[in-house]
């Protein structure tokens, strides 16, 4: 060995111990600049990060994915490709699955995914700090708080309308309450409500400019109506009707709401100044002469001009029935919450939040589901809107001349125009409708109903039809009848105008019929899709066997799997 390789291995061993005996001091200085949990939420835009975090969800491939399969492929308005019972997706569609069907613990997790980015915001919003303590300052921290609120809301909804009751997660999760037992059904409804009616007083009737697409006070109004429905039961008396006939005349009529009626507040629970400070709204004490205090006979922030069931976008111009459903419609005059997508614009892959299986998975020369001329003909018999489906050889509304296969029929809902087109595959940026106006409108009508007041359900349902009729210019409106007779009409409406919008599945099962609907659909085809439902079972789905492992028991399963 030489001398100058002897000194190179010499020198190479005293940096080393050197940098030994400086990593003892290294190790144990403090971080400087970095994020930690006590401070990552101490601003509004990290909060605000916080929040887009749960939004984002609502965008994953996976999130809409077990949107259609269960609120549309499970049901009777659809055809599916996949429905073998050697697959998942077929089992799942035949009712013939397994507790550890692969999409039943898809939905399961991604919806509590959901729930816990909104927790992550509504746990931590009281480390936010305020540069200044005006009334804006807190306003604007209550707005991403009110949002969470509704977020979390829906993600539950999600989660109880296909499992019945489940955990009601902690908003600060840690080793010791991990696993929980599920609350009951009423439980959760009871949690969802409580949200909703919160964020309706926190959020501003509507958002519009660069914020337009997040929830406001319109979105959580009508999910509290859609919510209060759910628990509801059609032929029997109840305060949830009665309570979604009072939304509808605020939402629909202009009629004054206050702030603790939607609330439904009681001060024996609250002081009316701990909850003001619990959500956000400025402190009495903080109040300067000019801000507002709001008090629980506080008006909310009226609804019934800012929504409409005309044909307009987003500036009030008028556009086609099936437009609503394209990037012209978006944020239209009809739509109250939509799930907004955006290209990424430069071809970028891998990104989940791109909606564009809306597109390929539906409108496409291999679909995974599509209609058939049957169909077609019980939902819509000689109504203007079946102009909008669209069978293979025929033309788009752009021009576009559709290859979906023989026999099978697409909702124009589905379709993305040629000009609004991605310039990169696999980053479609169509938003989807989740809450429209017409809804609000068919929970009012179905409501009154149910109340006894048909002949003013009669009016909000006609107020509908007079509108669609304005396509083909047609006369038939639907007429007055008994409870019964006006339910039914009711339900066909809500068939007609809602379809394709994946949510007939929990429809159905919320109207009580379910079994009914889906063995009579199941006779009719040839691999009997549907025909093994069992009633007073397959309402609900299996919580996930994963889940009933390894809590040990704690969380015990639906009756019947």
């Amino acid at each position: 060995m030489n001398n100058n390789r002897l000194n190179f291995i010499w020198i190479l061993l005293i940096g080393l111990l050197v940098s030994l005996g400086g990593c003892d001091d290294f190790l144990t200085k403090e971080v400087l600049g970095n994020s930690t949990d006590e401070n990552f939420f101490d601003t509004k835009y990290k909060l605000q990060a916080a929040l887009n975090a749960s939004y984002d969800v609502l965008q994953m491939d996976l999130f809409n994915e077990c949107e259609w399969r269960f609120g549309e492929a499970c049901a009777d308005d659809v055809w599916g490709g996949d429905e073998g019972l050697g697959s998942q997706m077929g089992q799942l569609v035949h009712f013939r699955f397994n507790t550890s069907n692969e999409w039943i613990r898809n939905r399961y997790d991604i919806n509590y995914k959901g729930i816990h980015r909104a927790n992550q915001v509504i746990a931590n919003v009281n480390r936010v700090k305020l540069s200044i303590y005006d009334y804006n300052s807190y306003r604007e921290i209550r707005e991403i708080l009110g949002q969470a609120k509704f977020l979390r809301a829906l993600y539950y909804f999600n989660l109880v309308k296909t499992y019945g009751g489940v955990p009601i997660r902690q908003e600060t999760e840690t080793v010791d309450n991990l696993v929980i037992p599920r609350s009951t059904a009423e439980e959760v409804y009871a949690y969802i409500e409580k949200d909703l009616r919160e964020a309706a007083i926190m959020l501003p009737a509507r958002y519009v400019g660069n914020d337009a697409g997040k929830a406001d006070e319109g979105a959580a109004v009508a999910l509290l109506m859609k919510v209060l429905m759910y628990q509801a039961i059609p032929g029997e008396k109840s305060e949830k009707w009665e309570e979604i006939v009072r939304l509808g005349e605020f939402f629909v009529d202009g009629t004054p709401l206050t702030f603790g009626e939607i609330l439904k507040f009681d001060n024996t629970v609250e002081t009316w100044e701990a909850l003001r400070k619990r959500l956000w709204f400025q402190p009495q004490e903080e109040i300067q002469p000019s801000d507002p205090y709001e008090t629980d006979n506080t008006l909310l922030n009226p609804l019934h001009n800012a929504y409409s069931i005309e044909y307009k976008d987003y500036y009030g111009n008028s556009i086609s029935y099936v437009e609503q459903f394209f990037q012209i419609g978006e944020f239209c005059k009809g739509s109250v919450f939509e799930v907004v997508f955006k290209e990424s614009a430069d071809g970028s892959g891998g990104d989940e939040n791109e909606g564009t299986p809306i597109y390929t998975n539906h409108y496409s020369t291999s679909p995974q589901i599509w209609s058939t001329d049957a169909i077609i003909q019980e939902i819509f018999s000689s109504d203007a809107r079946r102009s909008f489906m669209i069978g293979h050889q025929q033309y788009a509304p752009d021009g576009e001349i559709a290859q979906t296969g023989p026999g099978r029929h697409f909702s124009l809902k589905w379709y993305t125009p040629i000009k609004d087109r991605p310039q990169y595959g696999g980053d479609n940026g169509k938003n989807r409708r989740l809450i429209r106006y017409a809804e609000v409108i068919l929970m009012y009508a179905e409501a009154l109903n149910e109340c006894g007041k048909g002949d003013l359900a009669l009016i909000k349902l006609n107020f509908l039809k007079s509108q669609a009729n304005k396509i083909d210019n047609s006369s038939n409106l639907y007429v007055g009848g008994g409870y019964g007779y006006m339910r039914d009409q009711i339900w066909k409406e809500r068939r007609i105008e809602l379809c394709y919008e994946w949510d007939r599945f929990f429809d159905l099962v919320r109207q009580g019929r379910a079994a009914e609907v889906i063995k009579i659909y199941g006779a009719k085809r040839a691999n009997k899709r549907g025909y093994y439902f069992r009633k007073g079972i397959n309402e609900l789905f299996p919580i996930p066997q994963s889940e009933i492992d390894i809590s040990n028991g704690i969380v015990v399963q639906n009756p019947g799997y």
